[in-house]
């Protein structure tokens, strides 16, 4: 199977219809509007990540004028086969020498079923509440390779000996969201100008072929700046073969029937080292100063804080001195949607995915859209404002709740850590209210937007308080804690009273 001429991404119409498959020509060449349908988030994401990933490789642009004409009409036909003539060999999921994402030979003492390859289906403790059973019992070619990116791209390594891809374990992957899917992929697509800010010398490794074609040599030491475009965002950490697929049969994942299916994989370990950041335009960094270069790093999920706590790291600009020790950076893409809703005014929409993870356990899933009104980039700072704004309300409460919690000096305390759970219930309350906040934000107007930020502290306030009096209730009956919590609501007063605009401030 072909990922340049087969039909194997799953899709369904926009605006209704059947799921059914289609190849990379009919989504680039066509008008049709589709979306991609996958019963997992993650394999969704991952599978919108390689379409991207290949029509980087083959179709990039000289420019932005060139990629805004892209995403108004469809390439002809006879351009897309002339873009794909010379790769036919590097996507072909079981060619008998260079099969994708993989390696032939591999050596290994048993054969590992495929439930290995889709990450979190197995191993993680609430795996079997949030997976059907036999999902990946056997693959389509498609699965298979989607899965083969994903592992590669996205999830932790298979456990020790292994190595993570050029991004570490569990990075965040930002993408930004069109109208429809062949919309979504341009608006990934990084015009030539671009990827130079982002590799500077991308142009020496023009023409490097991936790992699968190039393996990379064991035991040895690469300069990340030695990695050209193409081998990086397709960049194959593992040693794995695909097991010969089975007689016809129906694809567990996707539904697909009457076609080759794979059920087993061979995978082995193997050393290298990568020494630097990869500029992967995919991934936010965060940035740590540093008096000879800034430290940097792909941004990961390692709390359960909702994502809206750190939006404004994934699309404003943030950098770091000697007296600004912290900043961050969006992914290259973000940046590039900046210039081109500067000229093409609309609202943003962010998909954001990750997982969380325990070695090379996944804990959680996490994959979500979030959508910007338009007028954001005029000044992407505001965002922060909004998210500054939900912050100081949760440390209002989490602050009171704890005086609860511990007490002060000889005033007795409750001794069980609301706090913790005050907390949780703040970000599940209050996750729909910012997500809607930041997408109905007059960010054009700044009286308009006044209002919605007084829109904001209303409803925080509300929900602050709301879990400060369901927390503390139950304790009650306790005669001297009555004196911890009047101290407590006080000092949750004094906090919300800050929390006020100056013209509004005062007495709560």
């Amino acid at each position: 199977m072909n990922l340049l001429t087969d039909d194997w991404l799953p899709v369904r119409p926009l605006y209704g219809g059947s799921m059914k498959w289609i190849g990379l020509s009919e989504l680039l060449t066509t008008a049709n509007e589709y979306e991609i349908c996958l019963p997992r988030d993650d394999l969704e994401l991952a599978a919108l990540q390689l379409v991207i990933c290949i029509t980087q490789v083959l179709f990039t642009p000289d420019g932005l004028e060139d990629l805004v004409e892209n995403l108004r009409k469809p390439m002809q036909k006879d351009e897309y086969q002339d873009g794909i003539r010379q790769y036919m060999d590097w996507f072909s999921v079981d060619h008998p020498d260079y099969p994708f994402m993989q390696v032939r030979g591999v050596k290994a003492k048993e054969t590992t079923p495929m439930d290995k390859l889709l990450a979190g289906l197995t191993g993680a403790t609430n795996s079997c509440f949030v997976n059907e059973a036999g999902q990946a019992d056997s693959l389509c070619g498609g699965c298979a390779a989607i899965s083969l990116f994903n592992q590669a791209s996205n999830a932790p390594s298979f456990g020790g000996g292994f190595k993570a891809g050029l991004r570490g374990g569990t990075p965040i992957t930002t993408l930004v969201q069109g109208h429809h899917l062949r919309e979504t992929v341009w608006l990934n697509i990084l015009s030539l100008d671009q990827i130079d800010d982002a590799i500077p010398d991308y142009k020496k490794y023009l023409n490097q072929p991936p790992t699968w074609v190039l393996p990379i040599e064991g035991q040895s030491n690469i300069q990340s700046s030695t990695i050209g475009f193409c081998r990086g965002l397709l960049w194959q950490p593992c040693h794995i073969e695909l097991c010969l697929p089975n007689a016809n049969g129906k694809c567990s994942c996707c539904g697909r029937n009457q076609v080759p299916v794979y059920s087993g994989f061979l995978k082995a370990k193997f050393n290298y080292n990568v020494h630097g950041l990869w500029g992967h335009p995919h991934s936010p960094r965060l940035l740590k100063f540093s008096k000879e270069n800034p430290e940097e790093k792909y941004a990961s999920f390692t709390t359960p804080a909702p994502t809206w706590t750190r939006l404004a790291s994934f699309v404003v600009k943030k950098e770091v001195s000697q007296s600004q020790k912290e900043g961050h950076q969006p992914a290259v893409i973000v940046l590039q949607a900046c210039q081109l809703f500067y000229r093409w005014p609309d609202r943003l929409r962010l998909a954001i995915g990750g997982y969380r993870n325990n070695q090379a356990s996944i804990i959680e899933r996490r994959h979500e859209v979030f959508d910007l009104n338009k007028g954001w980039p005029i000044q992407p700072g505001l965002i922060q404002e909004f998210v500054d704004l939900g912050l100081g309300y949760k440390a209002a409460l989490r602050s009171s709740l704890f005086i609860f919690f511990k007490g002060m000096k000889d005033i007795k305390g409750a001794g069980v850590a609301v706090q913790e759970l005050g907390e949780t219930q703040f970000y599940q309350r209050t996750d729909s209210l910012m997500q809607k906040a930041l997408a109905e934000a007059h960010f054009e107007d700044p009286n308009r937007l006044a209002e919605d930020k007084d829109n904001l502290r209303s409803g925080l306030k509300r929900h602050t308080l709301n879990i400060f009096e369901e927390q503390t209730r139950p304790y009650l009956n306790d005669p001297e804690l009555i004196r911890t919590m009047a101290i407590a609501r006080r000092t949750l007063y004094k906090k919300l009273s800050e929390l006020e605009p100056e013209n509004k401030g005062g007495e709560q």
